[in-house]
């Protein structure tokens, strides 16, 4: 149990975190994942095999085995940004504030049905 820990703590070192993300972030997600799964008092279910199967997934993206294996011949997305564009979109900033524009947007919408 104490491998899988060492191997599962080095793993999260190589997963970089984006403090854009807040709570979002999946680097924070599996944090706190691995953090939980092995303070649990309930080991006497530990899966070592699961364990392995779920390290095995997480050390592939984290060393972007696909990115490599299946390279892209265009950089482009479905929205026409860049990477940089559609991190700073997805930064807890941006989302904070389209949210209030919507709540502006149909505030204006359901005060005009109101007259």
């Amino acid at each position: 149990m104490t491998s899988q820990y060492k191997k599962f703590t080095k793993l999260i070192a190589k997963w970089p975190l984006d403090i854009t993300k807040g709570e979002r972030d999946l680097g924070k997600v599996i944090r706190d994942k691995v953090k939980s799964a092995f303070e649990s008092t309930e080991k006497v279910n530990f899966d070592s095999d699961l364990c392995n199967r779920q390290y095995t997934i997480l050390n592939k993206l984290a060393d972007n085995h696909y990115k490599n294996k299946y390279k892209r011949t265009k950089i482009s997305s479905a929205t026409g940004l860049n990477p940089e564009e559609c991190n700073l979109i997805l930064s807890d900033e941006v989302l904070e504030y389209l949210k209030e524009e919507n709540k502006g947007f149909f505030s204006k919408v359901f005060k005009k049905e109101e007259k």
